[in-house]
């Protein structure tokens, strides 16, 4: 039996632990993140590392809700988190 303590999350409540990641190159596919853009419209994408260029300037990523897959250039300036779950 678990008992709650306040100080200590449910491990299966628990969310995301997320990492700033500040070169492509530390991606593997499948990994999954969420990159942040300065567009107001939009201003975070979600989903799974499909393939990194090996200079780590270009990530395709399989975005979440079926928005399909979908080309980015680092330059662009995305702040890139990774998600780790614990």
């Amino acid at each position: 039996m678990y008992i709650s303590n306040p100080s200590t999350p449910h491990p299966m409540l628990s969310s995301h632990l997320r990492k700033e990641v500040s070169s492509w190159r530390e991606l593997t596919p499948g990994d999954t993140v969420v990159l942040l853009t300065s567009d107001k419209r939009n201003p975070r994408i979600t989903g799974r590392v499909d393939a990194i260029s090996d200079d780590g300037r270009y990530l395709w990523l399989l975005q979440d809700s079926g928005a399909g897959r979908r080309l980015f250039h680092k330059a662009e300036g995305y702040t890139t988190l990774l998600d780790a779950r614990v």
